[in-house]
């Protein structure tokens, strides 16, 4: 589950700048207005979302590679039997991409 554990409670306030294209600083505001948000609100959500987001990619690929890792099993893999098998099996598929 995402959880936000990164962030404070008495996380303090501190101004930053930031640059935005005139079309798309025009877009953020209409859209804050909607939500009847600050400027500085809509954007610190926009980037609190972002941040979830990536969380949850990251965490999504970190289950991917345990399942991966764990369904090969080393013993049967030729190309996988010891760190010299590895090498060239690593340099052999680098000469595929030429």
């Amino acid at each position: 589950m995402l959880t936000l554990d990164w962030l404070g409670q008495d996380d303090e306030i501190i101004r930053t700048q930031i640059t935005l294209t005139t079309g798309l600083k025009k877009l953020i505001e209409n859209n804050a207005k909607k939500k009847k948000q600050s400027l500085s609100e809509y954007l610190r959500r926009a980037a609190l979302l972002n941040l979830l987001i990536d969380k949850g990619e990251e965490e999504d690929l970190d289950k991917l590679a345990d399942r991966v890792v764990g369904s090969v099993n080393l013993k049967n893999h030729v190309e996988w039997k010891n760190k010299q098998a590895v090498n060239k099996w690593v340099r052999d598929l680098r000469s595929e991409w030429k």
